[in-house]
């Protein structure tokens, strides 16, 4: 589902799960979209965060007080889903430390409780072929989802992006740091097919061959 970000739904027996929910008034797009495959936002059974950014949780509240659906999220990103804390800005901010100031007059984002902190492996209460892999550097705990099925589907979040040709590069968003190139590491050692994007459209062959094609570029 996409409106300037991207939302995705994994279908299952037991329910539709949401990862990430897009920026403020986003909930009637992922409503339409829901209907499209003859589901209702009373289908989602949880709600998966990659991140604590506005434009990846403006939707959290509506989605989840129309569902009822369990928030999962990290431990470090889950300060700012529950508003605790400020949104921190993405890394690109810190080469132009004017543009910091500018985040204070994004839209207001409603805080929700994360009912599950979600780890490394199999995410507890969900089907086990969804597991989490820790891809920290565009937010201090920002995560990213396997999922077992179709050769295996990665949702990256913001971790990455990947271009026309098929690339797999950082992105505009993002800039080189240890901990942000261990991370695409950490995604190019798994094995998935299919990588899901923030903000790009997914790629939907040898997904995982293009990041280890990258991560080559970083030795």
């Amino acid at each position: 589902i996409t409106k300037g970000v991207n939302s995705f739904v994994i279908d299952g027996d037991d329910g539709v799960v949401l990862i990430d929910t897009g920026i403020p008034r986003f909930h009637g797009a992922i409503e339409a979209g829901l209907a499209g495959i003859g589901r209702a936002l009373s289908d989602v059974v949880a709600i998966l965060v990659t991140h604590a950014h506005m434009d990846h949780v403006g939707g959290l509240a509506a989605v989840q007080t129309a569902s009822g659906a369990k928030v999962y999220a990290s431990c470090a990103d889950t300060p700012a889903v529950e508003g605790r804390v400020a949104m921190s800005p993405p890394p690109f901010a810190d080469r132009i430390p004017f543009i910091k100031p500018v985040f204070r007059w994004l839209p207001s984002v409603a805080p929700v409780s994360v009912d599950h902190q979600v780890d490394v492996g199999p995410i507890d209460g969900l089907p086990e072929d969804i597991t989490v892999i820790e891809t920290p550097g565009h937010t201090l705990g920002h995560v990213s989802y396997l999922l077992d099925r179709s050769g295996g589907v990665a949702f990256v979040g913001d971790a990455a992006v990947h271009t026309r040709g098929g690339q797999v590069k950082r992105g505009w968003m993002n800039r080189s740091t240890p901990e942000f190139d261990a991370s695409l590491r950490r995604l190019a050692s798994a094995d998935f097919a299919i990588a899901c994007f923030g903000h790009a459209k997914p790629l939907m062959a040898d997904a995982s061959g293009a990041f280890q094609r990258f991560v080559a570029t970083l030795d």
